[in-house]
């Protein structure tokens, strides 16, 4: 399997699963969370991590997101922000979300 470059923006249950998981593969991967604490529960050290909004597109781009063949965006309890992420990740060139 290739390896590729992956985001992960949401470190939930699902995110942080999904990151290590990731990582444990050997891929490289790029993780974003609102909350320092949520960043530091990962159990395998990602290749870059970021505490950011994830709607500001500058931010996205500054952390590397728009250099990813995969973004995975996992945040839950905001909808209207998922969305506004998404949009933020499709205005800076991600084509796989």
């Amino acid at each position: 399997m290739k390896n590729l470059n992956y985001g992960i923006i949401g470190l939930g249950k699902f995110g942080s699963v999904v990151a290590d998981e990731l990582i444990a593969g050997g891929h490289t991967v790029i993780v974003a969370d609102k909350d320092e604490e949520t960043l530091k529960s990962i159990q395998n050290p990602p290749s870059y991590a970021y505490i950011l909004d994830s709607t500001n597109i500058s931010a996205l781009k500054e952390a590397g997101f728009h250099d990813v063949e995969v973004v995975i965006v996992s945040i839950g309890e905001n909808v209207e922000k998922s969305i506004l992420t998404l949009m933020a990740l499709k205005d800076i060139g991600v084509k796989n979300i």
